[in-house]
């Protein structure tokens, strides 16, 4: 893992999308030729946020970025598309009866019935997936109650 929470993968493919953008092979790339490097990513951000993207990390304010500050830009991407997905979890744990938390660096505490969870995922949502099959897989102490964690593997 690098000094920018990337893996050696990750940082291999983003050598490569980054070399395949660098048309004009000049080492670095623009805010267009970023922009098709993160819509190949499945991200679509506006003008702005891309300007404010190459801004946070071009370092010599060449209005490019190079490979580092291009490894830069990915991290924190994927730090916020983290951050996003862990804000989808707890809504969700919300959502079938959570607790929200204090605050944002902590988990939720507290339980929820699996009774009122399946009849939420069935009735309310009508999905056709065995649910119940799922929360004893996940309920391991037989409680009848799941916590944010247990609750979290059944999401993922």
């Amino acid at each position: 893992m690098s000094n920018t929470g990337l893996t050696q993968e990750e940082i291999d493919a983003c050598r490569e999308s980054f070399l395949k953008f660098d048309v004009d092979r000049s080492g670095t790339i623009d805010q267009w030729e970023l922009k098709g490097v993160l819509q190949q990513m499945g991200q679509h951000p506006s003008d702005e946020e891309l300007f404010q993207m190459i801004s946070e990390v071009d370092d010599n304010s060449s209005n490019s970025i190079d490979f580092s500050e291009f490894l830069q830009v990915i991290a924190k991407q994927k730090e916020l598309a983290e951050n996003s997905e862990e804000s989808d979890v707890i809504d969700a744990w919300v959502a079938v009866g959570g607790d929200r938390p204090e605050d944002a660096a902590t988990d939720p505490e507290g339980v929820v019935d699996t009774n009122k969870l399946v009849k939420i995922i069935k009735q309310d949502f009508g999905l056709p997936i065995d649910i119940e099959k799922l929360v004893r897989e996940i309920d391991l102490d037989g409680s009848g109650e799941i916590d944010f964690h247990e609750f979290k593997q059944l999401l993922c």
